[in-house]
């Protein structure tokens, strides 16, 4: 089985499907099989991946539902999956963790960010108890900037028990360029270069834990 990464977060805001699409475009830069399924409502990435550009040859489920775990099971043999989820507690969010290899949990460095983070994991935990193979539970910091606010951040999370990624996102135009023309940093050029390093990056760290 190969892993099923769940991206989420309990508010919206904090990056959850743009650091979907970049991992999912990483990945699949690296030649590594890969299908997305967007399970937000929303559906902000499957618009992002509709766009005519280098995604469109990564496939995207859209499944809401809470069929969306099983159809996540049936990917993962043959591709890694990657999924965004409903920015709120919704059950499909529990039932995606429960078929987790991977939960990554944005985190911008704020006080509501790291409480909703922390929240997160604390549902992670709880859903982790009912299985054999746990989830491995991962924060990243995004939107970082060189204020001691993200190291205060990292701190207090690290202190909390969360796994923070050392790997972390800049706020970066490239990100909302991407998401805009239908790509990813790792597609986009010079221009895109420090972007495109920190999803790799985050990518490698995500796939060896």
């Amino acid at each position: 089985m190969n892993p099923i990464i769940v991206l989420a977060a309990l508010k919206g805001g904090v990056g959850k499907s743009t650091l979907a699409a970049c991992i999912g475009a990483e990945l699949h830069r690296q030649g590594k099989r890969v299908a997305i399924i967007d399970a937000d409502p929303q559906q902000s990435l499957a618009h992002w991946f509709s766009l005519e550009g280098p995604l469109d040859e990564i496939p995207v489920v859209i499944d809401p539902t809470s069929k969306a775990a099983t159809r996540a099971q049936e990917l993962a043999k043959k591709s890694i999956v990657v999924i965004d989820t409903p920015g709120f507690a919704a059950r499909e969010l529990i039932d995606l963790m429960r078929v987790a290899s991977h939960v990554v949990i944005p985190c911008r460095p704020s006080g509501i960010d790291a409480r909703r983070a922390l929240e997160a994991l604390e549902m992670v935990d709880l859903v982790n108890q009912e299985r054999r193979k746990k989830a491995t539970a991962l924060v990243v910091m995004n939107a970082a900037t060189r204020s001691t606010m993200v190291g205060h951040i990292r701190v207090e999370l690290s202190g909390a028990g969360a796994r923070v990624l050392g790997a972390e996102i800049a706020h970066r135009p490239a990100y909302a360029e991407a998401e805009l023309f239908g790509s990813a940093p790792c597609y986009m050029g010079k221009s895109a270069s420090k972007a495109a390093a920190e999803i790799t990056a985050i990518t490698n760290e995500i796939i060896r834990t």
